[in-house]
């Protein structure tokens, strides 16, 4: 199992702690140097955390958690009107992203009506491709109430953040005090309510990160990530050409280098042999891993 966190310091030596996170079997997701400035995510055995710690001090830099590294998340409102694509929406799109996730938004095409509210059969599909869903009502239970039915028809965990306080609203994963405004959400009370919500997103996470090593996939998506990059070139105005997910990845390449993707060798098997490979609705590919009990032995 591979922890993700961030590392922030100086450029001074920086390459010393790239170089223990590759020695030790871990992977840097992505790095940013300054002119003064050094920001990495780093993945790497869980066992190896004091190791990692150890160097970050020595460096002088410091080490942040990302509960949510590694996911892809979709955050999803009734719709693009006023009256539901608030500030909240983009204060939670940010938050997560500076908990390790990548995100996504949605606005549904006709999820607007308390009792009429409806998910399209491709919006369905295209949330179902991340890893999981945050859905952003607004300040009215009963409304909350009824619309639940848009979140119980997805497949990845999810949760549900609207106005009321959770004490007045029975429904699983539901985290309150977060519903329409006007202002941007920069409060102390503020940011202590995106980082409850942000921990109960990694909750529903953590049951998936379980189940998934209950049956053990073929290989890590980031070891495929690094693959394939060693094969693609990124280019330089690419924006996380490789996206991770729990179980996978989407790799956001052109019609033309899907077949490359699909002969590349991971260990004696080609990823085409371990992996669903399917163009996405949304960008890109997806690559679903198998469970090592299907696809057997790789290496």
């Amino acid at each position: 199992m591979y922890k993700i966190m961030m590392f922030s310091g100086g450029v001074y030596k920086f390459n010393e702690l790239r170089e223990i996170v590759e020695d030790i079997g871990g992977f840097i997701l992505q790095s940013m140097v300054m002119q003064t400035e050094t920001m990495m995510h780093l993945a790497f055995p869980v066992e190896e955390e004091p190791r990692i710690r150890a160097k970050a001090k020595e460096l002088g830099g410091k080490l942040k958690d990302l509960p949510l590294g590694g996911a892809e998340i979709m955050v999803v409102v009734p719709s693009l009107g006023k009256h539901h694509a608030v500030d909240p929406m983009c204060d939670i799109a940010e938050f997560l992203r500076r908990n390790g996730a990548i995100t996504d938004m949605m606005g549904l095409a006709r999820g607007v009506g308390r009792r009429i509210a409806q998910m399209t059969v491709e919006e369905r599909a295209i949330i179902n491709e991340c890893d999981a869903a945050v859905f952003v009502f607004g300040n009215f239970k009963e409304c909350i109430e009824e619309k639940v039915k848009l979140c119980e028809m997805i497949d990845v965990p999810y949760i549900i953040v609207g106005g009321p306080p959770a004490s007045d609203v029975d429904l699983p994963h539901y985290v309150g005090g977060v519903g329409r405004r006007t202002s941007r959400m920069k409060r102390k009370e503020d940011i202590e309510k995106l980082n409850e919500m942000a921990m109960a997103l990694a909750d529903v996470l953590e049951e998936k990160r379980i189940e998934l090593e209950e049956d053990p996939l073929a290989t890590s998506p980031l070891f495929i990530k690094e693959m394939i990059e060693m094969l693609l070139t990124p280019k330089a105005t690419e924006e996380f050409p490789i996206v991770i997910h729990m179980d996978g990845l989407r790799v956001k390449v052109e019609a033309e280098d899907e077949e490359k993707i699909r002969d590349i060798e991971i260990g004696k098997r080609k990823l085409s042999e371990i992996c669903e490979i399917k163009k996405s609705l949304y960008e890109g590919y997806l690559l679903e891993i198998l469970p090592e009990a299907v696809a057997g032995e790789i290496f």
